[in-house]
C-alpha cells in the first residue's frame, strides 16, 4: 500500500484502453501504475457476466469471454460516443456503461493502494476522438463516481511520460501511437520543461484489433468453418497468441482443430498490408502540419502494444528513416503520462516546472450555403472555425448573413472534420437561434457572429450573437449520439452501485475460477482430470472461508495452469524498469 498522506485526496492518472487499462499515481520515486491483487498492471477492457449472474470485470471476464462469447463485451472503446448497444447479462449494455464498470475496477485498484476513497481523475483518449467520444468518456467516468479533472490525448501524456525525466532535453520528437483499436501520431517539442504540441492526426478504427480480425479471417478461410461458438472466442484466442509470437519468431503455427495453419511473419506483414499502409498517411500528414520533415525529427517514440509488430518498426524505418525509441513501455507510458498530468492539476510541488500545450485534433466548423452562380445557392458546404491543430485552449469567431432578411429563425448544423463537403464530416450538432427577422431601423440585418470556444478537455462551446439586437445564445455541445441524459447517467450510477463485482470471495480467487474454467474447456484426458482435481480442493476451501487453506490450495491451482498459459505471450509491465531513460 502507499498511504496517502497530503492534505486532500489525490487525482489519479488513468489510461482507458481498448485492449487493457492501466491506473497510475505519481509517487517520490516518479510516476507508478498500480497493479491489483493478482499482481497485474494491465486490466484487461472487458466487461462480462458469470455464470452465478455476477458482473466480472477484467481478467475474470476476458477469460469468461474466451468459454462464452456471449456473456459480455470487449473493444467497446470503439463505440465510445455511438448508439451502438450490447445484450447480455439479460439488459441491455451501452459502450458508457461498460467503460464505467472498468473505470471503477481502476479506482477500486487505486484506492487500496492509497488507503483512501479515490474521486478525481485524469483520463486519457486517443487524440482523433471527437467530441461525441470525449463526452461519452466523461459520462463513463461520472457513474464510476469519478470527476474528471482533464482529458489528455493519449500521445500527449506519452510525450508528458518522456518529459518528467528528459527535463533538459531539447528534441523535435513523434509519438507513433498504435494501441489496440486506435491510431494516433503526435508531434512536438520539447525544451526546458517545455512540452509544446504541434500537431496531432489519426484513426480512431484503426488498432492491433485489426491485425488480429484479419489473421482470423484467413485462418478461417484456411481451414473452413469451425464451431460457431463457443469455439470461436477460443479460436480468437489462440490467433492472438500466434500475432504475439510473430513479434518475436518468424513463423508460427496454429492448430484449428485437427489441423495446423502455418504463416510466417512476412506472410503476416503481406496479409496485412493494406492496414499498415493506413498508418502512413497519418504520419505524412501530421508532418506536414507541423512543418517539419522526418529529417527534423530527433527521436520517434513507440505507444501502444501493438506498435511491437515488426511491420511497424519496417514502415517508421522506410518512411522516417530511424529505428524506433522503445524505451518507454509501450503499455504503461500513457498512464504514466496521465499520472504526470494528474501531479499538474494537484499542483505538485514535482511537476511545477512542466509546462504543457495541446492542440485540437480536428477542423471544427458549420454547414454554410455558397452562390455558385447568380441567384442560385447550394447547401452543404463546411465553413471552419477552428483549425485542426490549433493551440487549445481556444476561442474563434467568423461571421455569417442569412440569405433572406425576412428570415427569423435559423438552424445552425455544427461539424468536425476536413472536407469541404459537410456530407463527408460528423455532425457534432444543431444550434437553433431566433430573432433575426429584420425591424425597422436595425442594422446588420441578418448577421450572426458564431464563436467556438475549445477548451483543452477537448468540449466545445458554441455562442452565437445575433448583431442587431445584441442577444446571445450560447451552449455546450449535446446532440450527440449515444449520449446520456443526466436521468441516464443516475439510473446507471444505481444499477452498478449494488452489484458485487466478485463475489467469490477476493477479486483473485474469482479470477482463478475463470481462468480454471476456460482451460477445462481446452484440456481432455488425464490433464483434465489433474485440473477438476485441484479446483475442487480450491473451490472447497473458500466455502471453508479458511484463508490458510484458500492460499495453499491456490498456489497448487496456479502453478499447476501456469504451465498451460505460459505460452501465451502476455505481457505485464515491470514497474522497475526505467522509464524515460
Amino acid at each position: 500500500m502507499l498511504p496517502w498522506t497530503g492534505s486532500r485526496m489525490p487525482t489519479i492518472g488513468i489510461d482507458l484502453g481498448t485492449t487493457n487499462s492501466l491506473v497510475a499515481i505519481l509517487t517520490a520515486e516518479g510516476p507508478q501504475t498500480l497493479a491489483n491483487e493478482l499482481g497485474e498492471h494491465l486490466t484487461p477492457s472487458v466487461v462480462a457476466i458469470g455464470a452465478d449472474g455476477a458482473l466480472l470485470v477484467g481478467r475474470a471476464a476476458k477469460d469468461r469471454l474466451v468459454v462464452e462469447p456471449d456473456a459480455g463485451k470487449a473493444f467497446f472503446k470503439r463505440d465510445m460516443g455511438t448508439a451502438a448497444a450490447y445484450r447480455f447479462g439479460g439488459r441491455t449494455w451501452t459502450p458508457t456503461e461498460c467503460s464505467a464498470a472498468v473505470l471503477d475496477e481502476l479506482k477500486r485498484i487505486a484506492s487500496m493502494h492509497l488507503g483512501t476513497p479515490v474521486t478525481q481523475a485524469v483520463i486519457s483518449v486517443p487524440a482523433y476522438f471527437h467530441d461525441s467520444q470525449r463526452q461519452a468518456t466523461m459520462q463513463a467516468a461520472r457513474i464510476a463516481g469519478l470527476e474528471v479533472q482533464r482529458i489528455i490525448n493519449e500521445p500527449t501524456a506519452a510525450a508528458l511520460a518522456f518529459g518528467y525525466r528528459q527535463r533538459d532535453v531539447e528534441a523535435k520528437l513523434l509519438v507513433f501511437d498504435l494501441g489496440g483499436g486506435t491510431f494516433d501520431v503526435t508531434v512536438l517539442e520539447m525544451f526546458s520543461g517545455v512540452i509544446e504540441v504541434k500537431a496531432s492526426g489519426g484513426d480512431s478504427r484503426l488498432g492491433g484489433e485489426d491485425y488480429t480480425d484479419l489473421l482470423l479471417a484467413h485462418v478461417l478461410a484456411q481451414h473452413g468453418p469451425v464451431a460457431p461458438e463457443p469455439a470461436h472466442g477460443r479460436l480468437r484466442q489462440v490467433v492472438e497468441v500466434a500475432k504475439r509470437h510473430l513479434a518475436i519468431q518468424d513463423a508460427v503455427t496454429i492448430p484449428v482443430g485437427s489441423r495446423e495453419i502455418a504463416i510466417t511473419r512476412e506472410g503476416f506483414a503481406a496479409l496485412t498490408a493494406a492496414l499498415t499502409a493506413r498508418l502512413r498517411p497519418v504520419v505524412r500528414r501530421c508532418l506536414r502540419d507541423a512543418g517539419l520533415a522526418a529529417s527534423d525529427l530527433d527521436d520517434v517514440l513507440l505507444v501502444g502494444g501493438a506498435s511491437r509488430m515488426p511491420m511497424v518498426g519496417a514502415l517508421i524505418g522506410e518512411d522516417l528513416g530511424r529505428t524506433a525509441n522503445a524505451s518507454l513501455d509501450p503499455d504503461r507510458v500513457v498512464a504514466l503520462g496521465a499520472a504526470v498530468q494528474a501531479a499538474l492539476c494537484d499542483n505538485h510541488e514535482a511537476v511545477q516546472d512542466l509546462v504543457l500545450t495541446d492542440v485540437a485534433p480536428h477542423t471544427l466548423g458549420v454547414a454554410v450555403s455558397k452562390e455558385l452562380s447568380p441567384g442560385h445557392h447550394q447547401n452543404g458546404f463546411f465553413s471552419p472555425i477552428i483549425e485542426r491543430n490549433t493551440i487549445v485552449p481556444c476561442s474563434r469567431v467568423e461571421s455569417y448573413r442569412a440569405r433572406d432578411p425576412q428570415q427569423d429563425v435559423l438552424e445552425i448544423e455544427i461539424y468536425q472534420g476536413e472536407n469541404r463537403l459537410v456530407l463527408e464530416n460528423s455532425m457534432l450538432g444543431k444550434m437553433q437561434v431566433k430573432g433575426l427577422r429584420a425591424r425597422e431601423g436595425q442594422k446588420h440585418v441578418g448577421e450572426i457572429e458564431v464563436r467556438f470556444s475549445y477548451d483543452m478537455n477537448g468540449i466545445l462551446e458554441v455562442e452565437v450573437l445575433i448583431l442587431a439586437t445584441g442577444v446571445r445564445h450560447a451552449r455546450v455541445i449535446e446532440c450527440r449520439p449515444g449520449a446520456m441524459s443526466r436521468e441516464q447517467i443516475d439510473a446507471a450510477v444505481q444499477r452498478l452501485r449494488p452489484l458485487k463485482l466478485h463475489p467469490r470471495d477476493r477479486l483473485p480467487n474469482r479470477a482463478r475460477l475463470e481462468r480454471a474454467n476456460r482451460l477445462y474447456g481446452e484440456l481432455t484426458g488425464a490433464a483434465r482430470a489433474a485440473l477438476s482435481a485441484r479446483v475442487d480442493d480450491f473451490d472447497a476451501a473458500l466455502q471453508e472461508q479458511h484463508p490458510e487453506r484458500i492460499a495453499a490450495t491456490a498456489a497448487v491451482l496456479d502453478s499447476f495452469m501456469a504451465h498451460f498459459f505460459a505460452g501465451e505471450g502476455e505481457r505485464q509491465p515491470d514497474p522497475d524498469a526505467p522509464q524515460g531513460a
